[in-house]
């Protein structure tokens, strides 16, 4: 347990994450606002499904040095 209890990250972890993404969309040739473009197209289009959990949506850009991904995890709602 670290001397802050209520920090989740050392900041220096944080930073290094930052940069790193950065890099990756960088090299990607990604101008830097298209991440945000495509996270907003994407819920905006799943918001017309009512059985899609809009608010659990996770959009993440994994690293892989082979290729550039995408990946989606889409909660659909149930109905009990």
């Amino acid at each position: 347990m670290g001397f802050w209890p209520f920090s989740k990250k050392p900041s220096k972890d944080v930073a290094k994450q930052r940069l790193q993404v950065i890099l990756k969309y960088d090299r990607a040739g990604l101008p830097p606002n298209a991440v945000d473009a495509i996270k907003n197209a994407i819920l905006n289009a799943l918001k017309d499904f009512p059985f899609v959990d809009v608010s659990g949506i996770k959009i993440n850009f994994p690293q892989d040095e082979q290729e550039e991904k995408i990946e989606l995890e889409i909660p659909v709602k149930t109905e009990k």
